[in-house]
């Protein structure tokens, strides 16, 4: 039984996964380098990665980053959490690791200058999290969001199933809703990417 299957209609990720989260032929179907290039890094920015769940994504964006940056990766689930908390930790990357509480970051508003939201949109169908995503990016902020695209795809053993996806036009919608002005992003083949600036 593939990923899929197992998953069923559930919406959020179970922990019990998590180490398929960094499993190699995660990169074949989101490759990180095209993805993280859309970001734009100068080296000084302050990113928050939402929803980081094993880190992966976070601590390669710190690479990216100069000693002036700062990456935040923040979690709601306390087990991914401690999970994620472990891993910085034992690789001594820069990363702050900080909980999701009552969905609201502890960070002042307008705090990040890009906001990375990855393989999460289907999971906070129907929450405030990109009001609180808009919340976190300054002005000349960036969001970034990528997720798995329904229809795009039926045979792939990744991912989770169609029936809680979104299309991208449907996600372009719920950014626009949130106060982003919304750029689609092509050349990913299992994935809408979206570019959200603040309104």
């Amino acid at each position: 039984m593939n990923e899929r299957a197992e998953r069923g209609h559930e919406h959020k990720f179970d922990p019990a996964r998590a180490d398929r989260l960094d499993a190699p032929e995660r990169d074949a179907y989101l490759p990180d380098a095209p993805l993280l290039a859309l970001l734009d890094l100068r080296g000084e920015e302050t990113v928050v990665d939402y929803g980081a769940g094993t880190g992966r994504l976070a601590i390669a964006v710190r690479a990216i980053l100069g000693a002036g940056g700062r990456v935040v990766a923040v979690e709601e689930n306390e087990e991914m959490l401690a999970r994620l908390r472990e891993r910085v930790g034992a690789t001594g990357d820069q990363v702050e690791a900080v909980a999701i509480a009552s969905n609201r970051v502890p960070e002042p508003d307008g705090e990040a200058d890009r906001v990375l939201a990855v393989n999460l949109l289907h999971e906070i169908r129907g929450e405030r999290a990109l009001e609180e995503m808009r919340r976190l990016l300054g002005p000349d902020g960036l969001l970034l969001v990528a997720d798995w695209e329904r229809g795009r795809d039926s045979e792939r053993a990744l991912g989770p199933p169609d029936e809680i996806l979104y299309t991208e036009e449907e996600a372009a919608a719920e950014l626009e809703h949130a106060g982003f002005e919304v750029e689609p992003r092509e050349g990913f083949r299992h994935h809408f990417v979206l570019l959200g600036r603040p309104a």
